[in-house]
């Protein structure tokens, strides 16, 4: 598990208590090892730490997909000296890149490709 993506769901499970992670967590047993919290009494379970888990993975998925659609902003521009038909490609990108949250798993998002 990314242990970026862990403390961001560890994060939004307890409210937004501080805790230090000392290193990697990828089940229920390094969780309670290797999570501590100032107040343990905030420590959220297991359970509702991984329940917010896919939230995060695409809150990252959509961050980068709109990283990726304003980085190809400028193709759409009509004074762009590029034909027809690339501009058609890039739309054809872009659209997927908005499509991108219909796919089934946040950590398995097959990305398109852009235009050369």
């Amino acid at each position: 598990m990314q242990n970026k993506n862990l403390s961001n769901a560890v994060a939004v499970a307890s409210g937004g208590a501080e805790f230090v992670s000392y290193g990697d967590v990828a089940n229920e047993s390094d969780y309670n090892n290797n999570v501590v919290f100032v107040d343990a009494a905030q420590k959220p379970s297991w359970s509702a730490v991984q329940s917010n888990l896919p939230t995060q993975q695409w809150r990252e998925v959509r961050s980068a997909r709109n990283s990726k659609l304003s980085n190809s902003d400028w193709t759409q521009l009509q004074d762009v000296p590029i034909t027809d038909a690339k501009r058609e490609e890039w739309q054809v990108y872009r659209q997927s890149l908005r499509d991108i949250t219909t796919q089934a798993n946040p950590a398995t998002v097959s990305w398109p490709t852009p235009p050369e």
